[in-house]
């Protein structure tokens, strides 16, 4: 990229030399026989580079130097030195000069050394037109999370006010004809599916890397499996899978939890399975110990996740699934989300001082992974 430059130096065949060849290059070149002339230039019009020889009458190299690091910090500068002054030149490297060139001057090395200061322009350019692309990036993030947010709280108590009275009509809906009943049992499955993605997004929303907020207290694995076993039979009586919970643990195995969201990110572990399960398939949800952790792994024999996809099947709203292929469902083959339900569970895991893993299982399938401590995170 051509360049601003300037020869400050009190021989003339110097200042001939240097503008004739790095002007062959593109580059824009200006001169000055001593240092007092070049900083009345440069205050009208500061370089990129300024050459500028050791030895001169009045103000010398190494203070012109100073001045120019002093006035132009992005401004770099080379020496132009002979034999008899090098460590002087060295001395010159100490208080910032960029390089140092002897004379006679090879027009290799004057090439070379205005590469090298291009390339590190280049680099700063690149850094800072980088930087300022992560400050838009956080800024777009922070006005993610404050849309998700309050979108989620607004919608939040209309949706639970809606729901609790559809489903209070569905409990009374018996005495009513079958089509009506079966649109106020449809009425209310739908605004029961719609007030978990409004709570689900509203935790994401709370997330700020250590977990959505969670109610720690004191329980029992059965209470966790218990309401696991409830979704399951949802997903049973929707699907035609074998959904199988496996637990070698005694139901009153104490853990420090909040039971319901910890069933909740097993549930969604549980939801991702039915999802790439084809009809005929198997998922099973099964509980264990390892040392003081609570483990709990979905298996499922479905299509599993391509290799490349694995890196970022825990980014909130990413989904495995091509957006127009997207239909909108909690348990349908295939059917895609809104690409929280991992998130949502790595962040309940990360909640109780845990984690959530994938790997590919033997045979086809995944396996998902959640692991929590059965004492609570280490700081409850």
């Amino acid at each position: 990229m051509p360049m601003n430059l300037f020869v400050v130096d009190d021989e003339a065949q110097i200042r001939e030399m240097f503008s004739e060849h790095l002007g062959s290059l593109g580059h824009r070149i200006r001169t000055a026989a001593s240092g007092d002339a070049a900083l009345w230039a440069l205050e009208e019009e500061p370089a990129d580079l300024v050459f500028t020889d050791l030895k001169m009458p009045g103000i010398s190299g190494l203070e012109l130097l100073a001045r120019v690091r002093e006035r132009w910090p992005t401004t770099e500068v080379v020496i132009i030195t002979g034999y008899g002054t090098v460590d002087d030149a060295v001395e010159a490297l100490r208080h910032g000069a960029y390089d140092f060139l002897l004379k006679p001057v090879r027009l290799a090395q004057l090439t070379t050394v205005v590469q090298h200061v291009d390339e590190r322009f280049s680099y700063a350019r690149d850094n800072r037109e980088l930087r300022e692309v992560v400050e838009k990036l956080r800024d777009l993030d922070v006005r993610r999370r404050k849309f998700i947010a309050l979108a989620s709280h607004e919608i939040r108590t209309p949706t639970t006010v809606a729901a609790g009275m559809v489903s209070l009509l569905a409990s009374k809906a018996l005495g009513l004809p079958l089509d009506q009943r079966s649109l106020v049992e449809q009425a209310d499955r739908a605004l029961r599916r719609l007030k978990e993605v409004v709570e689900d997004l509203g935790d994401l929303a709370l997330d700020r890397g250590g977990g959505v907020p969670v109610h720690l207290r004191a329980g029992t694995v059965g209470e966790v499996a218990k309401r696991v076993a409830d979704q399951c039979d949802m997903f049973t009586d929707l699907r035609d899978l074998d959904i199988r919970l496996l637990c070698t643990v005694a139901d009153d195995t104490p853990v420090r939890a909040d039971p319901r969201k910890l069933a909740r990110a097993v549930g969604a572990l549980v939801q991702n399975a039915v999802k790439f399960t084809p009809d005929g398939g198997r998922v099973e949800v099964a509980f264990r110990t390892a040392g003081r952790d609570l483990v709990c792994e979905v298996r499922d024999t479905g299509i599993g996740v391509p290799e490349e996809e694995t890196a970022k099947i825990f980014e909130v709203f990413y989904e495995v699934s091509e957006t127009r292929h997207h239909r909108t469902s909690s348990h349908a083959f295939g059917g895609g989300g809104l690409g929280v339900g991992l998130p949502l569970a790595s962040a309940i895991a990360r909640a109780h001082g845990g984690t959530v893993t994938y790997r590919p299982r033997t045979g086809g399938g995944s396996v998902f992974s959640l692991t929590v401590p059965l004492d609570g995170p280490p700081s409850s």
